[in-house]
């Protein structure tokens, strides 16, 4: 069985004859309009979708983030105020001069 790879087992006589065949052959190995209207139908209908839900959770990520951040720098901000030894409430200094 001949796979769809293989060329033609015919010659042609004149090469004009040969790359109207390879013309004909290019042709139809390209999708039909109905394979076209198909895929552009998915598109729209799957692709659109999503890609528009991708763009919405990237931007309500960013905006969490960014709050989340905003949050942590002025809670941050209020802690490093205490002073130094604020921070050493539970630690046992060790000296092993």
């Amino acid at each position: 069985m001949a796979s769809m790879e293989t060329p033609p087992q015919f010659r042609f006589m004149s090469p004009g004859s040969a790359r109207a065949a390879e013309a004909f052959r290019r042709i139809n190995q390209q999708p039909s309009w109905v394979m076209k209207a198909a895929a552009l139908a998915f598109l729209i209908v799957f692709g659109l979708p999503i890609l528009l839900l991708l763009v919405l959770a990237a931007i309500a990520a960013s905006v969490v983030f960014a709050i989340l951040g905003l949050f942590n720098a002025l809670v941050g901000g209020a802690k490093s105020r205490r002073g130094p030894e604020a921070k050493r409430r539970n630690v046992r200094v060790i000296n092993r001069d």
